[in-house]
């Protein structure tokens, strides 16, 4: 079982540089292997834990990903990808920005520090309709890269530079905050990354 926890953690780095080498090659086996590495990372939290019905739609998908890589429109699996998993995100900060529910960045600051003042919970609202309109954007952009761009910009860009431009804005988000609610952060760079490290992310689906 720690194998296959240690395999849950490594498969969602391996994807992007499988696709992109697929794409490069024009390897119809790189192709497969994406595909199958997409159905593990996102099945992977049920395997893990052993659920026969993960165990089984798994290999069912991925049993469809190898008839999938002789159809003439395989490669619209890979274009999809990027765009539903943006999609999905916008859809997973949004839906806590509905009336009476707290947003997402907030259950998470308070998962950390408790209570949240004011100042701090308007702040993280924001925060959460920030990374909102930002998975919106980028959903866009990767389908506009899917219909104009060759198909290795397409490539570079949604297995590079979007998770590239994920990093910066996580990271320039750190500094904003600094000025906007300074007075109420007493946490630094490195506590901050080890408080984020201890959180069960599990709750933040609820609340």
């Amino acid at each position: 079982m720690p194998r296959l926890g240690w395999m849950a953690g490594f498969v969602p780095l391996l994807y992007p540089v499988l696709v992109h080498a697929a794409v490069v090659t024009r390897s119809s086996d790189l192709r497969f292997l994406a595909l199958a590495i997409l159905v593990v990372n996102v099945l992977g939290p049920w395997l893990v834990h052993g659920r026969v019905a993960a165990w089984i739609g798994a290999i069912a998908l991925i049993a469809a990903a190898a008839v999938a890589v002789h159809a003439a429109g395989e490669l619209m699996f890979l274009y999809a990808t990027p765009v539903l998993v943006c999609i999905a995100l916008a859809w997973f900060f949004g839906r806590t920005l509905l009336p009476g529910r707290t947003a997402l960045i907030s259950r998470l600051a308070s998962a950390i520090r408790g209570p949240l003042p004011p100042p701090v919970a308007r702040y993280t609202r924001g925060v959460t309709v920030f990374w909102c309109a930002t998975m919106v954007f980028m959903a866009l952009a990767n389908l506009a890269l899917a219909v104009f761009a060759p198909v290795e910009l397409w490539s570079l860009c949604t297995n590079f530079l979007n998770y590239a431009v994920v990093g910066v804005l996580f990271v320039a988000e750190w500094f904003v905050r600094q000025r906007a609610i300074g007075d109420y952060e007493d946490m630094n760079w490195r506590q901050y990354l080890t408080a984020l490290r201890r959180v069960d992310y599990r709750m933040l689906r609820h609340g």
